[in-house]
This record gives structure tokens, sequence and C-alpha cells, in this order.
């Protein structure tokens, strides 16, 4: 009778483990590694939970590859329920987040009642992908890539400037730069905030660099801006040298 009680007791701490993890992380104030348990067999093999993605309740949080699609290439980062497991939807990017890539980074921003997420994917130049996440009654219902979404208000004026193309980046015709605050921000559950520096030169080497700042507001109910505001920026580092 013991054993079966100690087996018991072995299986629902496993499949609360990710849980209690995180309530010890809050009580005694330190950082848990990311870690598989707590996740299927399936997906323990290969994926991490991102502990910096946790949302408020604790029912919701981001899985990643332990390797990169070289390795793995079916390998996504997705965003998931935590007990029962269930995987959400995956965050739709070209480059998934991966254990230990250089220059890389996961986070997220939730609102208190755990409906709505601010996912970023970090990259060498600044973020490199932002999703809102929006849940209700346990099911991702909209997922949203807001930098994609700032790409295609910039994008018009970056082509009519004509800035000369610099090769420091193949992927992206220009980067959004990191700074002291957040590009987008929750405001509270009806809106994210942005204001966004954008760049074709971060490394500072074009005589001819093209610069933008967008402020603007986002209302996640309606899904589209409900402001916007585009201003030009000069590289300090070009405009230094004329």
């Amino acid at each position: 009778m013991k054993i079966i009680r100690s087996l018991a007791i072995i299986a629902l701490c496993s499949t609360t483990f990710p849980l209690a993890l995180f309530a010890a992380e809050e009580e005694s104030g330190q950082v848990v590694e990311d870690s598989s348990n707590g996740l299927p067999d399936a997906y323990a093999k290969n994926y991490l939970i991102a502990t910096s993605t946790l949302s408020p309740d604790k029912k919701f949080a981001v899985m990643y590859p332990k390797t990169d699609s070289q390795e793995f290439p079916e390998g996504k980062d997705y965003l998931i329920a935590l007990k029962p497991f269930a995987i959400l939807g995956p965050l739709e990017t070209k480059f998934p987040y991966f254990q230990h890539q250089s220059n890389g980074g996961l986070s997220a921003e939730w609102t208190e009642d755990s409906s709505v997420a601010l996912v970023t994917l970090e990259s060498k130049w600044g973020p490199g992908d932002i999703f809102l996440s929006e849940i209700h009654e346990g099911k991702l219902t909209r997922a949203t890539n807001l930098l994609a979404k700032l790409d295609e208000l910039l994008l018009p004026d970056f082509t009519s400037a004509k800035p000369k193309p610099e090769p420091f980046n193949d992927n992206f015709a220009f980067v959004f730069e990191e700074e002291s605050e957040p590009i987008c921000q929750l405001d509270g559950v009806r809106a994210v905030k942005i204001n966004a520096a954008a760049t074709n030169d971060p490394k500072a080497l074009s005589d001819h660099p093209w610069g933008a700042r967008i402020n603007a507001v986002w209302d996640i109910a309606a899904a589209k801006f409900t402001e916007q505001k585009v201003s030009h920026e000069i590289n300090d580092a070009a405009a230094g040298d004329d």
C-alpha cells in the first residue's frame, strides 16, 4: 500500500513540477533554469519550457527547441498550456529561438489576467519578432506578429528614401534597435503602445543611412493601429562624419 501511495505521489509531482518550481522561484527569489520537466515524453526530449515566458496564473508559457534547425528541422517555438499540457499554437517565425542561441533570447509580458501576451524573440540587432497572443478559455484565439506590422508601416518610407544598401544582414532591409525600454508594451488588455527606432545601418558604416522612429498604438480587440506617427532619425555616427 505504501509503495502504491509513493508511486502516486511521484506521478503527481511529475505532472505539477513546472508549477511547483515556478512557485518556489517566486518565494525564494532564485532564478529557476529552463527545464523539460512536466512536458510529455514526446516533447521532453527536444524542448524546454522558458521560465521567462510564464503567465501570471502559471497556466501558460512558451517552449522552445534544445537544438537549432540544422539538427532539428521541425523544431519550433510553441505557446503552450501547462496543466493539462496542450500546444496552443506555434510562433510563426523564420528564426525560432533555441537553447544557447547566439545573440538570442526569449521573453514575454502578460496582462494581469493572463489573457494577452507579448512574446519577444531577441536577435543580434534587436527584437527579431514580437508576437501578440490572445487567449480565451484556455485557447489561442489570435496571434499577431506586431514587428511585421511595424515593418509594413515603415517600408514605404524606407523605399522612398533610397538608402544605400548595407550588407549587415541578409534577412532584413532594416532592424529595430534596442533601447532602454521595450519597443512594444502592453497598456492593460486593450492596447499595445509602441515606441520604436529603426535603422538600415546599425554598424554606422553608411554615408547615406536611413533611420526612423515610429510611435503607435495597436488596438488589441480591433486588431489594428489606431494611432501611428513616423518621424525621421539620423544615425549619430554617420551624422558626425558630415
